[in-house]
């Protein structure tokens, strides 16, 4: 089968940028846990709206590649999609699961005060070894906390979001109308199962946590959005605007810097924002190449390598830090994202790569977007 080149520039840059947010969200969130006072209380929200934008920029990867894999063979290979993502995901995720469970709470470097890995029951540790092995951590994190894998929730989303989607784009025909209502469809169900008239069915608890979690709303806006950029629909126009992109950039700055929060549809509001300015990036002429360097392009291709393994180096440098009593901010991150970064590289090198050659075997055609990414 003749192979196609794509490229799409910055998004790589994109990727780094959003490991980061979660990244460094995450080391306030952990001086918490160890009783040492927050600096940069604003960070905090950099967390959740991090993992916003990864979704964001998932679904628009993923459906931009689909389509035009159908548009240029008529169909999509399911199987051979599916196996590509095995390839990308699976080695890292089993490795940290294996880690979190088995090795880590094992060495007082990795402690972390009033969290304990203890199981009540066989059962218990059955059923959670279960969710993991069956990409249900999402779940999981609803039930029970499992330090050092917590994370992997939203691998757990996007395994699920990807078992659908190019069935999906395989056979749906108005894909814009379809996307659209998958959105609407999410809301309506987050709207009715918080009513108070469920709140004696069993497991609602459960559920609406899956489901206010599942953020099937960022995931989808940015399929909608590789779906407008690649068919170059009318909407294209107006998102490119340059009203449109600098109103974005003020209202995304203005909304991080004051902590907003849209009630019910702050997932919504702010993967908008996140598609408006992806689009642009990859769009305009005078924006190309912003994100597109050396150091950018590294850290994009190991950011799933950051973002699994930072809650591992962030544990490590405060117990280290506090035990020789050099606690301070600097040292802190600092030391949390070198170690990130080193520990990314490593296991990128020797443990991903190996399974990135043989997944490129089952691609259809080259895939520049992101050098090496999660397609």
């Amino acid at each position: 089968m003749t192979k196609d080149s794509l490229y799409l520039p910055n998004l790589n840059g994109v990727r780094c940028i959003a490991a980061f947010m979660v990244i460094l969200s995450h080391i306030e969130l952990n001086k918490s846990y160890f009783g040492i006072g927050n600096t940069f209380h604003n960070v905090k929200v950099f967390g959740k709206l991090g993992v916003t934008l990864f979704f964001v920029l998932s679904g628009f990867l993923i459906t931009y590649l689909l389509l035009h894999e159908k548009e240029r063979y008529g169909k999509i290979k399911i199987s051979f999609f599916y196996f590509r993502r095995i390839l990308r995901i699976w080695p890292l995720y089993d490795f940290i699961v294996l880690l979190s469970l088995f090795v880590l709470p094992y060495f007082n470097l990795f402690k972390i005060p009033h969290f304990r890995l203890e199981f009540d029951t066989d059962i218990q540790f059955f059923i959670t070894c279960f969710l993991f092995a069956f990409f249900l951590p999402n779940l999981l994190i609803s039930i029970k906390l499992i330090p050092f894998a917590t994370q992997t929730w939203s691998i757990g989303t996007e395994e699920q979001f990807y078992a659908i989607w190019p069935i999906i784009i395989n056979r749906i025909k108005n894909l814009k109308k379809m996307f659209l209502f998958i959105i609407t469809f999410y809301y309506i169900v987050i709207f009715c199962i918080n009513l108070s008239l469920f709140d004696s069915i069993k497991y609602i608890v459960l559920i609406r946590e899956y489901c206010n979690i599942l953020q099937l709303d960022a995931l989808t806006l940015g399929s909608l959005g590789a779906y407008s950029f690649y068919k170059i629909d009318k909407s294209i126009e107006l998102i490119t605007a340059n009203v449109s992109l600098i109103l974005s950039i003020f209202v995304l700055t203005m909304a991080l810097l004051y902590d907003v929060e849209v009630p019910f549809f702050n997932s919504l509001f702010y993967a908008l924002l996140f598609v408006i300015l992806i689009i642009n990036l990859v769009y305009k002429k005078i924006l190309l190449r912003v994100l597109e360097n050396q150091f950018f392009n590294y850290l994009g291709t190991i950011s799933y390598g950051l973002y699994m393994y930072h809650q591992i180096a962030i544990v490590l440098c405060i117990n280290v830090l506090l035990k020789f009593h050099i606690m301070n901010d600097v040292a802190l991150y600092v030391s949390s994202i070198v170690i990130t970064v080193l520990i990314a590289g490593l296991s990128h090198k020797f443990l991903e790569k190996p399974f990135l050659t043989l997944k490129n075997k089952w691609s259809v055609f080259n895939s520049n977007i992101f050098p090496e990414n999660k397609y």
